[in-house]
């Protein structure tokens, strides 16, 4: 059972971080500058700070940190990450957050169809008996497929990123807690995240094949690109209800914080890249506060 309760955490984690990789791109200023990591300046801030979108989980092979990158978070006096993985408290939260409250049951949410497919499949691609995890919530059955996405060893640029300013002796913090960021993904409707579970387990060389298609484009830093790929399978009123509770209203509760952050000191900031464009991301959410956002081009 410990085996399997580590494969949910590792998994949540991925999960937390993927949805946000390539959530929403939308037109707005500057978006047709193909780049990943840019320059907060300006608003009388006596030195720039930075911020990265991220994949999150990459085949090894495939990604090598940019030096860019590198040459940044090497300037600046902190790395700041969606949350603070570094806090003592957070794999308590993460491990609370992946229980159904009251005594919930993960059958109830399904058909008894719905459930059988759900059990062989489990059973059989990831040696778990679906009565062994009753207790936990559809989503997190789904972060559990995320590892069936790719047939590589995969890395996550958080970790990298975290090893490398714990090198530095630098201090990591988050933009937001692991609470905040849990009620975020308890937001999505329980049948919408019936639907995400099993349209994957039902089509899963569509999500592989999808999933690679994103992984190329985030390369080629092609961001319209990923817009139009993430958002493809939702429907308009499950992408709404999606951008909103993933997107929208974080990055509008993040500014103040990554604000306090620069004034104080010069931060690295790393997101999903999907938190960075259009009129509520926060690279314009930044400029109409008076900062001056530009590309760090290589």
């Amino acid at each position: 059972m410990q085996r399997f309760h580590t494969l949910y955490l590792k998994s949540l984690l991925l999960l937390l971080f993927l949805l946000t990789s390539f959530a929403t791109i939308k037109a707005g200023a500057n978006n047709n500058e193909k780049a990943l990591l840019w320059e907060i300046s300006g608003k009388g801030l006596k030195q720039p700070s930075y911020i990265f979108g991220t994949i999150h989980a990459i085949c090894q092979d495939e990604f090598t940190m940019p030096e860019a990158v590198k040459a940044r978070l090497q300037q600046t006096e902190q790395l700041s990450l969606e949350v603070d993985m570094d806090a003592p408290s957070f794999m308590t939260e993460m491990q609370q957050s992946l229980i159904l409250q009251n005594g919930g049951s993960l059958k109830s949410f399904f058909t008894e169809e719905e459930y059988k497919t759900l059990s062989e499949y489990f059973a059989s691609n990831l040696g778990i008996p679906l009565q062994q995890v009753d207790m936990l919530k559809p989503l997190t059955l789904y972060s559990m497929l995320l590892s069936q996405l790719t047939d590589c060893q995969t890395v996550m640029l958080e970790q990298q990123l975290m090893e490398m300013a714990h090198a530095q002796g630098k201090e990591i913090i988050g933009v937001e807690t692991v609470k905040e960021q849990i009620a975020a993904m308890e937001q999505i409707p329980v049948q919408i995240q019936v639907n995400m579970l099993m349209e994957t387990v039902r089509e899963m060389d569509k999500a592989k094949a999808d999933y690679r298609e994103m992984v190329a484009l985030y390369l080629n830093k092609d961001v319209q690109g990923l817009f139009e790929v993430s958002r493809k399978d939702f429907t308009a009123e499950e992408y709404k209800a999606y951008e909103e509770a993933f997107l929208t209203s974080r990055n509008k509760r993040w500014i103040p914080v990554i604000e306090r952050e620069v004034k104080s000191r010069p931060t690295f900031f790393a997101v999903g890249t999907g938190h960075l464009a259009g009129q509520n991301g926060l690279l314009e959410l930044l400029r109409k506060q008076g900062y001056t956002i530009k590309p760090v081009l290589e």
